[in-house]
């Protein structure tokens, strides 16, 4: 049998093509990956004390374009799930509905930030977000989207402090060397 030098070389494409696949995949395992479609009490976090934290619904705040500025708008979600920060941080990086984006309202946070974990501290919560909620976009834009996240964890915990990270590490500065601010609600 006679095997062509093309025949061998789509074979060899096809099995690092797949070795690729199964290497990115088993990465994600353990990550939510918000895509708009996702159901929110599926996703679930580590335990947290519910009986502190606000109500069953929250403000998720969006942007919207003025004549040269972004104004800042609320948007008020029902949320599901034991776990009300989590859900409001779910909403928040889903992005506006497409009734909310026929209005006008958009996000700064980078479509396809992740949510890696929501975790209680004593009486303080830490979140912790993918390195594309940090990804350059201007001074400005992480300004925008850091006062969208802050707006929104301050209408679900109250007075509770909550501290942000970034695959694991204490966001204390963006990539274009803004400041950031611990904890992000005060």
């Amino acid at each position: 049998m006679v095997v062509k030098p093309g025949a061998i070389r789509l074979v060899q494409l096809a099995v690092g093509v797949f070795a690729c696949s199964a290497v990115l995949l088993t990465g994600c395992a353990e990550r939510k990956i918000l895509t708009g479609s996702a159901d929110p009490q599926q996703m679930h976090a580590e335990p947290t004390v519910q009986a502190e934290l606000v109500g069953n619904t929250a403000e998720v705040w969006f942007v919207k374009p003025g004549s040269e500025t972004l104004d800042l708008v609320k948007v008020s979600r029902k949320l599901s799930g034991k776990d009300k920060l989590e859900a409001a941080l779910i909403e928040l990086l889903h992005g506006p509905t497409g009734e909310e984006e026929a209005q006008g309202l958009a996000t700064e946070i980078p479509k396809g930030t992740i949510l890696l974990g929501v975790r209680a501290i004593d009486d303080d919560y830490e979140i912790d977000l993918s390195r594309r909620f940090a990804a350059s976009g201007g001074g400005a834009s992480m300004e925008t989207r850091m006062e969208q996240l802050k707006r929104t964890v301050v209408s679900v915990v109250g007075e509770h402090k909550v501290f942000l990270n970034v695959e694991g590490k204490r966001l204390v500065a963006s990539s274009d060397g803004l400041e950031i601010q611990q904890p992000i609600n005060y």
